[in-house]
């Protein structure tokens, strides 16, 4: 077992360890083109300073002035070109890289989950691993893009401007330097504690996703069993947890961009302090003074602007090393190891030698302490028994999911540990008790049995043997059907023929068949079984069955008990022995002898005890028709696939044009702010006053300037001309300390308060929808989970970030330009011409920003969504060997967003390129302006100079503002769709008020229904002719074949869906007039697949239940439901974690806890929906007496859906459901006296003993 270990934050150079030779050009063009942009700057300061000079000595001759100026002033506008050239790129190379090596990032980090261990992913949260590919990703692609360009540009300017510094004149150079070391001490400090945070933070949202995902996955239980309260608060107590973090870490930035700004004002100063006195002593010249100055301020305004910046590289960092360490992770059962080890002819003789094996994950509760079993190649062996015997972990064994701890497993003789896996695996032929479909067509979910090409043909006779042909041949898109999430498109019996014919079609050498026919009809089962047993010849098959009927023909048959063999033999062999498969043989008998009597007497009788007649029975195919919207017709069979995923692409691309014409909510966000406004507006304050101090500064510069170069007095006092200002510098610093503080931990408390409540109140709002939001296709689970994760995020980065920043640039603007006015409004008129340039650059750039991000974000979601169907169901995955392919299917999808990043490269990056060089155009502009207004007598130096200064602050502070506006850009699609979910009316509304009737009989009524299934309107399920009456206290039972109807009738019943037409009533209220959650909380469901969810055995069982519950209540019911002795054999008994989707439990004790879990609810109606159709014979007849007894006892009415007729015998009325309408219904006795559709059924069933 693995040791968990605490995770070290990986450095930055780390971020670029895929990046390919590519990358690297492109990322060695970028950092020079960064640090070209940032080196401009300290290098106009010397041409500044020279302009200075110029203009001191021209003063008296002021008509030359101008001559004198120019060619400083072109050399500016080169300069400005140059940077405009560096900027784009820059910017260009930075964009195509990061996302070049994100979209590598994913790709690995998907190959690396979808090839580890299985009981890796027993211990791993499979939801938090969806989020890490959304979010996580985003945080690297932003850590090693355009904004760690940012970072390079940011210290270019600090190393360029300090180095410059130090040549113009090192002793004031090093004077001003003397703080440096103390800021980078406080840089290093804050990003110890931000990347701590930060990945804290995500850690928490990871788990906070991965219960969401469990939520989504499982809806139907959790609305069944009102669990939407108890997910919501787990996910509340995680958004807790994240929250918290980000405060710390809002502080912690606060406090350390505070401090380094406070010493960057300090030492100004102290260098204007200590200029002065070189003026004053002769030294050297003011303008000399300038430069040093200025180049130490542009390089000190690199340290200001990239802690932000900064910030981006440290959360990729933080993102980075959980993400890298799940890629760096070897498995323990490596699938590349022994690649070239394979048994040349394998005949398929297996052996279990000696075996000794515990799960992982419960490492005290052995399986198998000394198992051996020999299976002859081409032989069919059956294991039954007991669940929890042991019998699906022999077929998992067999397919490395896990390693024995001690023994071996041969095969040919040949250790399988020794073979290469993916060779193993495409040996074995699976077909599980629950079978997982994707999302796709129905042909290629078929296909995936198959790792080599097939025709048309063969796909056909594969499902003709399955007997599925017949019905997808009846669907309006035959094979081309898309079968949904969770293949919800299609009833149990059609899903568990698919999983079949995608066995049969992969021809294997060994054939494992788990429960294969469980979810089949009788007379599918039978056509199946034949099928099955044809497939058998000539290969290895094991046979894993509860029903004793579908292994009487086995080669052996294999008893199994707590891990060990008792009894092993043939079907005659085993009876002769009247031991333990005798006894469950008996046990499994539909009836006494006297029923094959009766089914033959039943064919003379011409009466009819039920209330309608058998007039033309409809075929099962002219039932079951349905169709998909949207659907197209695939392209080759082994080309790219249609897929559901596929389908969305026109649907998004329609929806984000419609987004994209909606005008951003802010002030709806703002208003829905109301509980954060105090520190809302708290942070506006500090935001205001964090930017004004750099107007005053740009005045304290250019009156220092000034004194310095034009006004020299060294007569002057310790708070007079230069001194005044060196110690302004200081008060003003220790000022936008506190400011800093307040401004960041305000924004950064209000945004995390806020957004934990926007997820919040999302995840709420999901959870209020009706079941047939979840099936549309753009309402998956993992596009679900991914807009929780990254809608959410982005309008926590404009409140946390953008929101601070833009209001901090707009007092510095206001303030700036009305000094600037004050001072020299002539210049201030050039100025505010020139600011719609800037402007132009970043509306161009954020409005591409925000097409684009909504482009790629679609595209995403929709990859996202292969890549977390593939881990949801990675043990068919695995199985089928099919890694490679959904590894294709995510490539394929992220296609598009890959070249619409790069057409965003070279489109926004013109926008950047502008406003990153219009600094200095301006300065060219304003420069030769105010020599013309000097020269004309319009303004005196003086005040065109402090205005200059103020002005060249407030261009610099909108410029950094521009990358902000694309923050805005990303989150306003965020918001709207946000909103939207919000704003929906769902059309079955669970906070409507309706009737509560104390004393619930049970009294169930369908009358006169009508009903289609929302996604599918042309394909009617009951024709408004459906009626059936359950009276209170009485079982009712369900049965017919897969596709007519029966589930549909719990589905109307628990309002998942409301019929079209008709009436479906309890105690004589409609349903829909009833409170929605007063309703379900009278019923209780045990499905066909049970969900169980990532809690304790105890949790499970309690979960959403709106009485108080102790252990005793919980004991009592898994005694009812045969579990009991089971969970107290465990080591944390009812604390035991089941797993995801209860992956540490075998089908059985699934079944059985959900059996537990509606019992302890004593509903007034009892939904079964072949409730022990997982259960073996034991454990099956144990239950059934149980459920018998709490029927009896219990005065509650039940309504039952089975294939085993054997367990609905008893039922006081069962009827008969074929062609949309109940066409037999009576006692057992009574349809078996009127020989009709289930006489037919019983006869099919019956067990022949020899």
């Amino acid at each position: 077992m693995e040791k968990k270990k605490k995770k070290k934050t990986i450095p930055p150079h780390k971020l670029f360890r895929f990046a390919t030779a590519t990358d690297w050009l492109l990322i060695t063009v970028a950092i020079l083109a960064s640090c070209a942009s940032g080196a401009v700057l300290p290098v106009s300061a010397i041409v500044f300073g020279q302009y200075l000079r110029t203009v001191a000595t021209s003063l008296e001759n002021i008509n030359t002035m101008l001559d004198n100026v120019l060619p400083l002033i072109y050399v500016m506008a080169y300069m400005g070109m140059g940077l405009f050239i560096s900027g784009y790129l820059a910017q260009t190379c930075w964009i195509i890289s990061g996302e070049s090596q994100t979209r590598r990032i994913r790709f690995k980090y998907l190959h690396s989950v979808l090839r580890q261990d299985i009981a890796w992913f027993d211990k791993a949260e499979q939801g938090s691993l969806t989020t890490r590919l959304t979010s996580d990703m985003q945080l690297i692609q932003d850590g090693i893009s355009e904004k760690l360009g940012l970072v390079i540009v940011c210290f270019a300017q600090l190393l360029t401007g300090f180095i410059t510094a130090l040549v113009v004149n090192w002793k004031l150079a090093l004077v001003t330097l003397a703080a440096t070391p103390m800021t980078i001490v406080a840089a290093v400090i804050m990003g110890v504690y931000v990347s701590k945070y930060t990945q804290q933070s995500q850690d928490a949202y990871a788990f906070a996703g991965a219960i969401a995902e469990q939520a989504f996955s499982g809806i139907r239980t959790v609305f069944a069993f009102n669990m939407q309260s108890s997910f919501l608060q787990r996910y509340n107590d995680r958004l807790v947890a994240a929250r918290n973090n980000g405060y710390k870490r809002g502080l912690a930035f606060g406090v350390g961009i505070g401090v380094q700004i406070m010493f960057f004002f300090g030492v100004y100063g102290l260098a204007f302090w200590y200029g002065s006195r070189l003026v004053f002593d002769g030294s050297l010249d003011g303008p000399t003074i300038v430069v040093v100055l200025e180049c130490i301020m542009i390089g000190s305004s690199g340290i200001m602007t990239v802690a932000s910046h900064l910030n981006a590289v440290i959360n990729a960092c933080a993102a980075a090393t959980s993400v890298f360490a799940v890629i760096d992770r070897v498995p323990e059962i490596d699938p590349d190891a022994n690649k070239d080890v394979t048994i040349k002819q394998l005949q398929g003789d297996i052996e279990f030698k000696h075996v000794e094996f515990q799960y992982p994950s419960r490492p005290d509760l052995t399986i198998f302490k000394d198992f051996g079993l020999s299976i002859r190649h081409g032989q069919t062996v059956a294991l039954v028994g007991a669940s929890g015997s042991g019998k699906s972990t022999t077929a998992q064994l067999l397919q490395r999911f896990y390693d024995v701890t001690k023994g071996q497993i041969l095969l040919d003789g040949q250790d399988i540990q020794s073979l290469h896996l993916g060779w193993l695996r495409e040996q074995i032929g699976v077909v599980s008790q629950e079978p997982v479909l994707f999302n796709l067509s129905i042909r290629q979910n078929i296909l995936l049995g198959s790792t080599t090409p097939v025709t048309e043909q063969q796909i056909i006779d594969t499902c003709k043997i399955a007997n599925c042909h017949e019905f997808i041949s009846a669907l309006s898109h035959g094979y081309d059907t898309i079968v949904g999430e969770n293949a919800t498109m299609l009833s149990g019996g059609q899903k568990q023929r698919i999983a079949i014919a995608r066995a049969i079609l992969k021809n294997p050498a060994i054939l494992l068949l788990d429960e294969a026919t469980s979810a089949l009809d009788t007379r599918s089962e039978r056509i199946v079984q034949a099928a099955l047993d044809a497939a058998s010849v000539n290969r290895t098959t094991i046979v894993i069955a509860h029903r004793l009927s579908t292994i009487q023909n086995a080669d052996k048959i294999v008893v199994m008990q707590q891990g060990d063999i008792v009894e092993q033999g043939t079907h005659a062999e085993l009876l002769a022995l009247n031991g333990a498969y005798k006894s469950l043989v008996d046990k499994q008998q539909i009836g006494e002898q006297g029923s094959a009597t009766d089914v033959k007497r039943s064919d003379q009788v011409e009466s009819n005890p039920s209330q309608t007649t058998v007039d033309n029975p409809c075929s099962l195919t002219n039932d079951e028709k349905f169709n998909v919207d949207m659907e197209k017709k695939a392209a080759q069979l082994n080309d790219a696939a249609l897929t559901g995923y596929d389908l969305e692409r026109q649907r998004q691309k329609e929806e984000a044009k419609t987004l994209g014409t909606e005008r951003a909510p802010l002030m709806r966000l703002f208003k829905e702010c109301k509980d954060e406004k105090w520190l809302l507006l708290a942070g506006f304050f500090g935001a205001a006053l964090y930017g004004v101090p750099y107007a005053i500064f740009g005045y304290f510069f250019g009156q220092a300037v000034v004194q310095l170069t034009i006004d020299v007095n060294p007569n002057i006092g310790p708070f007079e001309g230069v001194n005044l200002y060196a110690f302004l510098y200081l008060i003003v610093g220790i000022i936008i300390l506190l400011v800093s503080i307040l401004k960041y931990t305000c924004f950064e408390i209000a945004g995390e308060k806020y957004t934990k409540k926007l997820r919040y109140k999302l995840f709420n709002a999901y959870l209020k929808q009706e079941v047939a939001y979840y099936d549309e296709p753009q309402h998956s689970t993992g596009a679900l989970t991914a807009k929780l994760a990254t809608d959410c995020k982005l309008i926590n980065d404009m409140i946390t970030k953008a929101l601070g920043e833009i209001i901090q640039i707009l007092a510095l603007a206001v303030v700036g330009m009305t000094m600037a006015f004050y001072f020299c409004w002539q210049l201030g008129l050039v100025a505010l011409c020139m600011s719609p340039f800037i402007l132009a650059g970043g509306y161009v750039d954020s409005t591409l920003e925000y097409g684009f991000s909504n482009d790629t974000k679609d595209a995403y979601a929709n990859a996202g969504e292969i890549a977390s169907e593939a881990i949801r169901g990675i043990r068919t995955v695995a199985s089928l060997n099919q890694q490679a392919y959904f590894e294709a299917q995510f490539r394929q999808a992220t296609e598009q967003s890959h070249k619409l990043t790069l057409r965003k490269a070279c489109l926004t990056s013109i926008g950047y390129a502008v406003y990153q060089s219009n600094y200095v155009f301006n300065e060219a502009v304003c420069l030769y302006a105010g020599t013309h207004f000097v020269i004309n007598g319009w303004t005196t130096f003086n005040d065109f100079f402090n205005a200059l200064m103020i002005m060249a602050l407030a261009f610099s502070g909108l410029g950094t503002s521009i990358p902000q506006l694309k923050t805005f850009a990303r989150s306003k699609v965020a918001a709207i769709s946000i909103f939207n979910i919000l704003d929906r009316k769902p059309r079955i509304d669970p906070d409507l008020e309706g009737v509560e009737p104390k004393g619930l009989s049970g009294q169930v009524d369908f009358t006169d229904v009508a009903f289609h299934y929302p996604s599918r309107p042309d394909i009617p399920i009951f024709r408004g002719n459906f009626d059936l009456h359950c009276l209170p206290g009485k079982t009712v039972a369900l049965v017919g074949h897969s596709g007519n109807g029966k589930s549909t009738v719990i589905s109307m019943l628990e309002r998942w869906y409301d019929p079209q037409a008709g009436k479906v009533a309890v105690d004589g209220y409609k349903v829909e007039t009833m409170t929605l959650g007063y309703l379900r909380s009278q019923m209780a469901l045990v499905g066909q697949e049970p969900v169980l969810f990532d809690l304790s055995i105890k949790e499970n069982i309690m979960l959403g239940s709106d009485t108080d519950l102790d252990l005793d209540d919980i004991k009592l019911a898994c005694q009812q439901a045969n579990i009991y002795n089971f969970v107290e054999s465990l080591a944390d008994g009812f604390d035991t974690l089941v797993g995801e989707r209860g992956s540490q439990l075998s089908g059985g004790q699934k079944q059985r806890i959900a059996i537990a879990r509606a019992l302890v609810r004593k509903p007034k109606i009892l939904l079964l929906d072949e409730a022990t159709s997982a259960l073996d014979s034991e454990s099956e007849k144990l239950v059934q007496e149980a459920l018998d007894q709490v029927i009896e006892n219990g005065d509650r009415t039940t309504i039952t859906i089975a294939h085993r007729l054997s367990t609905i015998k008893n039922a006081d009325l069962i009827c008969v459901i074929d062609g949309g309408k109940i066409q037999e219904q009576g006692t057992h006795a009574e349809l078996l006296a009127f020989g009709g559709l289930y006489a037919e059924l019983v006869r099919q069933q019956m067990l022949e003993i020899a």
